[in-house]
């Protein structure tokens, strides 16, 4: 789990961060990276709300895996040279699996190690999503450097994306019940042990 979310960190915040110099670059005006930046603003929001409400009622992991695969196609959309349309979509793409990171990190690691060192282990995996975020920022711009394009950091982070995927899809079942009906089976527990 925790190499699935800094693959994706690394993926997602290299291509925010660097998405107004890689338009800018591939000579979009700077209104234009401009309004690309605004979309991935809104696209953060609403992944970050939609994110809470969808993992109510679908599985994390699969959640993840759609997601971080729009992500993906985003980059792939950006590595194929993408402009106009094209580019705003994929920065809409990105920018809601960032925002929908958060919630996939909070919510799987309470399925998966419970609430008892809660802290702990979310601390832990949000560590290491914005770590990642900070190097693949790092990495990106310094494969711009080297190579003089956006091209082969954005095949980078692609595949970086598709191996958040694959870490996703090795993950099973819930180890601590998720759903209304464990909620209140919890809830019955609690009441009975403070009447004991």
């Amino acid at each position: 789990m925790i190499s699935a979310f800094f693959l994706a960190g690394a993926s997602v915040h290299a291509c925010v961060l660097h998405m107004p110099a890689l338009l800018t670059d591939r000579g979009i005006s700077a209104q234009g990276a401009a309004m690309a930046s605004s979309i991935i603003g809104f696209a953060v929001l609403l992944g970050r709300v939609g994110t809470g409400c969808l993992l109510d009622w679908f599985f994390g992991p699969r959640l993840a895996m759609f997601l971080f695969g729009g992500a993906s196609l985003g980059i792939a959309l950006l590595w194929a040279g993408g402009t106009g349309k094209l580019a705003l979509m994929a920065a809409f793409l990105v920018g809601l699996s960032m925002g929908a990171e958060a919630d996939i990190i909070a919510y799987l690691m309470s399925r998966y190690f419970g609430l008892r060192a809660f802290g702990t282990a979310f601390g832990f995996a949000f560590g290491s999503f914005v770590l990642a975020g900070a190097l693949g920022t790092l990495t990106m711009g310094a494969g711009f450097d080297l190579t003089h394009s956006y091209r082969a950091p954005l095949g980078v982070v692609f595949f970086s994306m598709l191996g958040a995927i694959a870490f996703m899809s090795r993950l099973g079942p819930y180890r601590y019940a998720a759903g209304r009906a464990s909620h209140l089976r919890q809830a019955a527990e609690i009441e009975a042990a403070s009447h004991a």
